[in-house]
């Protein structure tokens, strides 16, 4: 073939004037000027900007862009005051501040420009203040103090970035690094660098050419870009392929956290293994954890011979075979193989009015370049390595450059391509790691897409130019761009997020090396499972716990309660103003009561669930069962009185209670005042036992003896009146069920380990002498110990609550010489068969401490994190119940869609919890695991048992796969709702969903899983609590699932009479339990 012939000759013949020539001088291919006058080089991570660009037709704000991204209430608008004391921080310098915000600066529009907007004018912000420190000890100032004053931030380096990341969305403020340029150190003999972060890419670069080295990272925007940019994002760029990524070549970094703290961590060696690699967390954090300040880096020696070779190639299939090829030939000297398609090559021509260094058009190009320190033994290598692949048809025309100007000259049609596509106004880019073999279908499907949506073409009412891929082959990483004449939302539509699915489906990632940014932090999921996330979350909550310098995490509340946590001054109106059933959005963190009282949303569940219909299918039972259990113990949590899943409050006395501050004064009614211990009429009670028992492990603190054991029993102390209880609680309430709670009697502290039975009684019973002596110890009695039925409410309702509590602690009372203490609360649930509604009065104030503590400062356990979320769920399944048996209609579909919304943004709630409670502690790697072979309830029908590390985690655990039995049902349902066809959308009578609601069912068709899961852990958790009643319902809810199946498939027999024989061993638990509280005198401390 005369290209085969041509390039041989080029390659033993070389002549200047030829358009192919060969580079054979090693001292012509010292790339010291190539790589710091080399305009742009790859566009990979960064692009320079063309001269005279083309603006795409979209001048929108990125808060319009996206509606659904709002300013955080949390913090504060920039004033002039707030100006003033960023002026002392940064000094009289000029150039460190500029201020849009003080009248009179001087300033508009046009100085705020370059900050406020992405170099592709896609993402635009609206700041009115830059700030420009020029130390570390100014940035941590400025830090501080934002933190302090809640002002949002957004680091900026060069500002080339591609996912507008590193610019603001609403009115943040822009700390730019570019006054951070110096180059600290530099060891010539080691190689390694200290920079400042605002250093220019391209000037440090030059620098180390100066000396003989060179920088790892080579990015086509090396001439704007900052170091401190590229590596908060972990740029690849060129060199990737020769010297790994940022995360090997980073020595250390030197960051300030969002609160002001200065991290230094500029180790300059290569070996330091002391203890966690905190650098790591800040490469490829975009700023979201700290803004780095310097890095420390290792640079390698700059090569002294250089060589570039491009060739054509007919398909793919032989690109892939090139490039194995490369990697087995040429071995330690390739340091670049870039891949390019025909039409990326095309546009570069058509928009210099260039020609090609090659003859003909071919659907594929490819870049190598080789770097070494002996020309001759590189030369020798890649002349054979050519011949081969030319010799088997691999590669169908190349060109190798023979001096610095061809060199450059080939390297521009790689460079260029990015700058290119611009000319005609915008660009969807995708930066994605998708395997080899399967890397360009993408490029080829896109295109189809494009075509058949009928937004691909040549003509202006066409928004779409074409679709082009090229990229770093070394690493897999392909740039995927659809340049277009404007931004429109029907190509971005047809884009997103199908692109994502594409990559999922084959394990590849979303962003390789540009990061997330505004672009793609919403679609994380498609590259990274929800336990890593959950932990990217714990981290960045570690480190910025205000979200200072992340301020566009939007996300449902974890507790919508917590925005009540200033209750006292609410009143009925503005409490509860919302009652609709939207699911809204509030803030789960402290703020000022002023500002509670104006909150627009709040998360209101229906009154009562009155009215649903209890069929088969039914969620109703299920979420009343939440309603009244979670109630129940919900009173012993504290500080907030208000049972958010009904809207009732708690009606009790608490003039003479120690608990008074998370008790609202309200009558009871008067037939729950009859005498004689019957049941009212119209009510159903529930009473609630919780008590304490000294146990070892030294939770439970025992009242030191009066006296000495020789003292007789006729002592005058016998005589002294009875000392009435006071008993206060000494910190915050923890949970009531894996917490003690320390209680304080007269100044003598008691550590009250809690538990709880639930019994069906009239009143704790005292003997006779108590009734004349209300102050006397006495027994209480009730019959023997049955577990509760759990019955929905007969005709809607709410849940009013009463309580008594109950001591038993050592006193000259009793006869004996015992030294045990217990504290019993006594709860009784009435519920009116007529709904009744109690209003918080807003007159009782809490105690201080209560009040100012904020509500994450308050001891929470696994499950009370876990019934965070569960709060949630009583609405939506009594909303599910209210659609399902209504028409298929397009405003029922639209209302399961938005259930289904709320659904799935609460099952990543779930998630993240599960990981949490799952993690590895001390002493267990595990937090559960299947115990050896055992059976204490007859022929078991599962697996093993499970063994827990502890009863709470174990309860925990039970009660989040209680949650998902009922949950997933829930969104299955839905599901089949949206799909049903709605008959008055016809013809368009099957929905179009958008992209956060196609979902994957069979991921929520795994009841039986969880069903197993609960009978495993019962025997278990059992064993180990005090509260067999908080075990009723998981049994209950895993009880209905077996007997439905049953129903339907006669499956599930064996299942159901092993949880039958568990019931009673929860019965002789709760017996047990009874028998401890029967068995002691009791004093009455307070009623309600």
């Amino acid at each position: 073939m005369s290209c085969r012939s041509q390039l041989f000759r080029a390659l033993r013949a070389p002549t200047s004037g030829s358009r192919r020539t060969a580079s054979l001088r090693a001292n012509a291919l010292g790339r010291s000027l190539v790589y710091s006058q080399s305009p742009a080089r790859c566009l990979s991570t960064t692009a320079a900007r063309l001269v005279s660009p083309t603006r795409a037709q979209h001048g929108k704000l990125t808060s319009e862009m996206y509606p659904q991204l709002e300013r955080d209430s949390r913090f504060a608008q920039v004033t002039p005051e707030h100006v003033a004391r960023f002026r002392e921080i940064l000094g009289d310098n000029p150039s460190a501040i500029i201020d849009g915000v003080t009248s009179g600066a001087g300033v508009d529009a046009a100085d705020f420009e370059t900050y406020n907007e992405d170099w592709m004018h896609k993402y635009k912000g609206q700041s009115k203040l830059v700030l420009r420190p020029g130390t570390t000890e100014e940035v941590s100032s400025v830090l501080k103090y934002c933190n302090e004053q809640r002002l949002a931030v957004v680091p900026q380096g060069g500002n080339t970035g591609l996912v507008g990341g590193s610019v603001p969305v609403f009115d943040e403020i822009v700390i730019s690094m570019a006054r951070m340029n110096e180059i600290r150190s530099f060891d010539e003999v080691s190689g390694s660098l200290v920079i400042d972060a605002g250093c220019v890419l391209e000037a440090v670069d030059t620098y180390l050419a100066k000396k003989g080295y060179i920088f790892p990272l080579d990015l086509g925007a090396k001439g704007s870009c900052h170091v401190g940019g590229n590596v908060a994002t972990n740029a690849g760029g060129l060199r990737l392929l020769r010297y790994g990524s940022l995360h090997g070549t980073v020595l250390g970094v030197e960051a300030v956290l969002p609160n002001g703290t200065i991290i230094n961590d500029l180790c300059t060696l290569r070996k330091n293994n002391t203890g966690y690699d905190i650098k790591q967390l800040f490469i490829g954090a975009e700023g979201t954890l700290g803004i780095i300040t310097k890095i420390a880096i290792q640079c390698p020696q700059r090569s002294p011979a250089v060589n570039v070779a491009v060739f054509g190639l007919e398909s793919y299939e032989k690109a892939q075979l090139a490039f194995r090829e490369a990697k087995k030939q040429l071995s330690e000297i390739l340091s670049a193989f870039e891949l390019m398609d025909g039409r990326s090559q095309r546009i570069v021509s058509e928009v210099k009015g260039q020609e090609h260094p090659l003859e003909g058009e071919y659907p594929f190009y490819c870049l190598i370049e080789t770097s070494g320190s002996n020309s001759e033994h590189d030369y020798a290598k890649l002349e054979a390595f050519l011949e081969d692949v030319m010799t088997r048809e691999v590669i169908a025309d190349g060109v190798v450059a023979q001096d610095e100007t061809q060199l450059r000259n080939l390297w521009g049609w790689r460079e260029g391509i990015t700058e290119c596509l611009g000319h005609w106004g915008g660009t969807y880019k995708y930066d994605i790691s998708i395997p080899l073999s399967e890397m360009y279908k993408l490029v080829e499907d896109t295109k189809a897409r494009m075509t058949e949506a009928g937004l691909l073409g040549d003509t202006p009412d066409h928004p779409v130019v074409d679709v082009l891929g090229y990229g770093h082959m070394g690493d897999s990483n392909l740039h995927l761009n659809i340049p277009v004449r404007r931004y429109d939302p029907a190509v971005e539509k047809a884009l997103e997020p199908w692109v994502y699915e594409w990559i999922q489906k084959r394990n590849g990632s979303i962003s390789a090396e540009h990061g997330l940014g505004i672009a793609k932090k919403k679609f994380i999921g498609y590259s990274r499972d929800d336990t890593t996330i959950g932990v990217m979350k714990q981290i960045k909550n570690l480190f910025d716990p205000h979200r200072l310098v992340s301020i566009l995490q939007v996300q449902i509340c974890r507790a919508a309660y917590r925005c009540f946590l200033y209750y006292p001054v609410l009143d009925r109106r503005t409490m509860w103003a919302n009652t609709s059933w939207s699911f809204g959005i509030c803030h789960s963190h402290p703020m000022p009561t002023e500002a509670i009282t104006t909150l627009p949303h709040m998360l209101c569940f229906p009154v009562s669930l009155m009215g649903l219909l209890h069929f088969r299918n039914t969620f109703s039972t299920h979420a009343d069962a939440l309603n009244r259990k979670f109630f129940f113990i919900r009173l012993c949590r504290g500080p907030l009185p208000i049972d958010i899943v009904t809207h009732t409050l708690v009606p009790v006395d608490s003039r003479h209670s120690p608990f008074r501050h998370i008790i609202e004064p309200q009558p009871l009614p008067a037939k729950s005042r009859q005498a004689g211990g019957k049941e009212c009429e119209g009510y159903q009670r529930e009473r609630v036992f919780i008590t304490g028992t000294p146990q070892n492990k030294g939770r439970v603190a025992s009242h030191p003896k009066k006296g000495s054991p020789s003292k007789k029993k006729g002592s005058p102390s016998f005589k002294e009146p009875p000392r009435a209880l006071d008993l206060t609680p000494t910190q915050p309430l923890t949970s009531a069920w894996d917490s003690h709670a320390l209680i304080s009697n007269h100044g003598a502290e008691y550590s009250v380990l809690v538990s709880a039975i639930n019994a069906r009684l009239p009143y704790p019973l005292p003997n006779n002498s108590a009734l004349d002596e209300p102050s006397s110890p006495f027994q209480i009695t009730f019959p023997p110990y049955t577990p509760t039925e759990i019955q929905p409410l007969s005709g809607g309702g709410d849940l009013d609550v009463r309580a008594q509590c109950l001591a038993r602690i050592p006193s000259v009372h009793d006869q004996d010489d015992s030294a045990q203490s217990y504290c019993v609360f006594f709860f009784e649930s009435l519920t009116p068969v007529s709904m009744k509604q109690h209003m918080r009065s807003a007159n009782l104030d809490p105690i201080d401490y209560w009040r100012t503590i904020p509500w994450q400062s308050h001891p929470k356990s696994l499950l009370d994190s876990l019934l965070d979320y569960v709060l949630f769920l009583p609405a939506i399944l009594a909303q599910v119940d209210r659609i399902t048996p209504m028409e298929a209609t397009l405003s029922r579909r639209y209302h399961a869609q938005q259930l289904l919304r709320n659904c799935l943004s609460l099952q990543k709630q779930f998630n993240a919890w599960f990981q949490v409670a799952t993690r590895p502690s001390y002493g267990y790697p595990m937090a559960y695991w299947a115990d050896e072979f055992s059976n204490p309830g007859g022929l078991l029908p599962f697996s093993n048992l499970y063994t827990f590390k502890d009863g709470s985690t174990g309860l925990a655990l039970l009660y989040y796969w209680m949650t998902q039995i009922i949950f997933h049902r829930c969104i299955e349902n839905l599901h089949r709702i949206i799909y049903q066809p709605a008959i008055d959308a016809y013809p368009d009578m099957w929905p179009n969903l958008p992209y956060d609601l196609q979902i994957d069912i069979t991921q929520y068709q795994h009841g039986c899983l969880f069903a197993e899961d609960i009978c495993r852990g019962l025997d278990s958790v059992l064993h180990e609590t005090d509260q067999p009643d908080m075990l009723i319902l998981p049994m209950k809810v895993a009880m209905d699932f077996y007997k439905d199946i049953h129903a339907t498939s006669q499956d599930g027999l064996m299942e159901i009479m092993w949880i039958d024989n568990f019931r009673s061993r929860l019965a002789e638990k709760g017996q047990h339990v009874a028998g401890v509280l029967q068995s002691q005198k009791w004093s009455e401390v307070a009623t309600f």
